[in-house]
């Protein structure tokens, strides 16, 4: 019987039992494929998010220094406002005082005048035979506070403690008004002039 050469089927198994290790390593390989595809997304949505947390707190970090570094400047801001609104408290008190004394002043001549128009129309009353008395409420009615406010008004006509200045910016026109509430009685505060009549008296 004729030996066969088993040379060349020697080297076709070689080749092939290789080729069949290197599938089994591809085919563990690619059964590993969807963890590692699933791991690689966990991991860069992982890396976005710390990305996105470390800007966040550098931002938030750099915010919170200008904060802190502006605050700084309140006390010094807050010491100026109040030597300033201290100073026009001041002025809108003193101005109430002189209004107060000059209403008192006033209110001594109105009384001069109602003791005349009493007597005067007193005397006209008895010349027409009627009683004087009974004009006593008539004569009081054209004097008093209403006479004295109307005097006042006189002397210095559309007077207001912001007379002058711009009230057309809320807050500074809230400014005012909150400083002069502590130096006027509600009453005074309800007289005040609307901010439409301070404008007009501002542009004249």
């Amino acid at each position: 019987m004729v030996n066969v050469d088993t040379t060349s089927l020697e080297a076709q198994l070689r080749l092939a039992e290789e080729a069949e290790n290197q599938v089994q390593k591809l085919e563990s390989l690619a059964s590993d494929a969807p963890r590692l595809r699933d791991e690689l997304a966990k991991t860069k949505q992982r890396n976005e998010r710390n990305l996105a947390r470390e800007n966040a707190t550098e931002r938030a970090k750099s915010e919170v220094k200008l904060a802190a570094d502006k605050q700084r400047q309140v006390a010094h801001r807050l010491e100026a406002v109040s030597t300033l609104v201290q100073s026009l408290y001041s002025l809108f008190k003193e101005i109430n005082e002189h209004r107060q004394e000059a209403l008192k002043s006033l209110a001594i001549s109105d009384q001069v005048d109602y003791e005349e128009d009493l007597e005067k129309t007193g005397r006209e009353e008895e010349e027409l035979g009627r009683d004087p008395k009974s004009i006593e409420y008539l004569v009081a009615a054209r004097h008093g506070t209403s006479k004295v406010a109307q005097l006042i008004e006189e002397l210095d006509p559309g007077f207001d403690f912001l007379r002058g200045c711009e009230v057309s910016d809320p807050m500074r026109r809230d400014v005012g008004h909150f400083i002069l509430s502590h130096v006027l009685t509600p009453n005074q505060m309800n007289m005040q002039s609307p901010p439409e009549q301070l404008e007009q008296t501002t542009e004249d």
